[in-house]
């Protein structure tokens, strides 16, 4: 194999299957990234068998076809310390391979190819497809929501539900829940539902952060593929029966309070400066047109702040994690939010426009 890659092309590929590289592994060929150069095309694959991707550059030169297998973290760093260079020529000598710039000469011995586990090809035919920037900003909505340490497995994935033209993720860690709407680019032609893993949903993201592109996802019995322009990423999906999320969405609110976004969290963050971690909450005293924010850390002090809103319903005193309210609250795109309560012990909403629930226990400041 011989090709000659633009360096940029060949650092923004490495950077994103690098994440995928398995760290700590007895199988020393899972720390590796394989190389494919064929067709006018590289193709960067990497899998912890998890999850996998193909990353296919267009910016090269192939001298000539072939394969090789190297260790990820040696390739990246030399890729990444060659920043100078405008472009890198990688030749291999059976399963040594030499990295050559201007000037430079790096020689790494790799592994056989053939050893490395196949990592699958996406096909022809999607269950969906969706805008790269819809999607971003969905996960960015529910991915922060998930369970990070939790018994109930399929709390540490996001939930995909597809019908018709509309795309629901749902995610929850037992405290709180996010719930994000978006519109498919054509209709599914049937009804789809998966739990995602969150190290999956990450990559999407990075995939799709700043692209107008559509993405197209496409299911099986235990896997999930997404395809973009450039990239493929394949992971096995989350086991387990998702909680009925349905369930603790409260239907019976009888207080409203609609509240500038901004000002809001700022107030948060303000209240959340005397709180630790014996008293971790901020109490929202609502009357009138104003919201009353305090908190307190034995030891250490207390804070008031007040909020401007316009407010429906008798007054209420509830508590809330600071934390939980501010990662809501930054993600939403309305000027606006409106909260949603029943009693002091019963679960809010924070609405943001149509596409974006999210519900929030209260806790209990003794």
């Amino acid at each position: 194999m011989k090709v000659i890659a633009q360096t940029g092309a060949l650092q923004e590929a490495l950077a994103l299957v690098g994440g995928i590289v398995a760290t700590r592994t007895p199988k020393p060929v899972l720390q590796c990234v394989k190389l494919v150069a064929a067709d006018n095309v590289l193709t960067l694959m990497a899998t912890d068998l998890e999850v996998a991707c193909r990353y296919q550059i267009t910016a090269v030169e192939i001298a000539e076809p072939g394969e090789a297998l190297v260790p990820a973290d040696r390739l990246n760093g030399i890729v990444r310390e060659s920043s100078d260079e405008d472009s890198l020529t990688i030749e291999t000598e059976k399963q040594t391979v030499h990295v050559r710039g201007t000037g430079s000469h790096f020689t790494i011995f790799g592994y056989d190819p053939g050893e490395y586990p196949a990592v699958a090809e996406f096909g022809d035919e999607a269950d969906l497809q969706i805008s790269s920037s819809v999607l971003s900003g969905m996960i960015a909505k529910t991915l922060f929501a998930t369970a990070k340490v939790h018994s109930h497995y399929a709390m540490s994935g996001v939930l995909w539900e597809a019908s018709g033209k509309k795309l629901q993720l749902v995610a929850t860690d037992g405290h709180r829940l996010a719930q994000a709407k978006g519109a498919l680019s054509k209709s599914v032609k049937s009804s789809a539902t998966a739990i995602v893993p969150t190290k999956l949903m990450s990559l999407i993201q990075r995939v799709s952060s700043d692209s107008e592109e559509t993405l197209e996802a496409k299911f099986s019995e235990n896997q999930m593929l997404v395809r973009s322009a450039r990239v493929v990423l394949v992971s096995s999906l989350v086991q387990g029966n998702f909680p009925k999320y349905d369930d603790v969405i409260p239907k019976d609110s009888t207080r409203s309070a609609t509240v500038n976004t901004t000002r809001l969290e700022h107030r948060l963050r303000q209240a959340a400066l005397l709180t630790n971690e014996e008293s971790r909450g901020v109490k929202l005293s609502f009357q009138g047109e104003q919201v009353t924010l305090s908190s307190r850390a034995p030891e250490t002090g207390e804070a008031e702040v007040t909020c401007p809103i316009s407010y429906q319903g008798d007054p209420l005193e509830i508590a809330f994690n600071p934390q939980f309210m501010i990662d809501a609250l930054r993600v939403c795109e309305t000027d606006e939010i409106t909260l949603e309560m029943g009693a002091a012990n019963k679960p809010a909403i924070i609405r943001s426009g149509d596409d974006f629930l999210y519900v929030l226990m209260p806790v209990d400041l003794g």
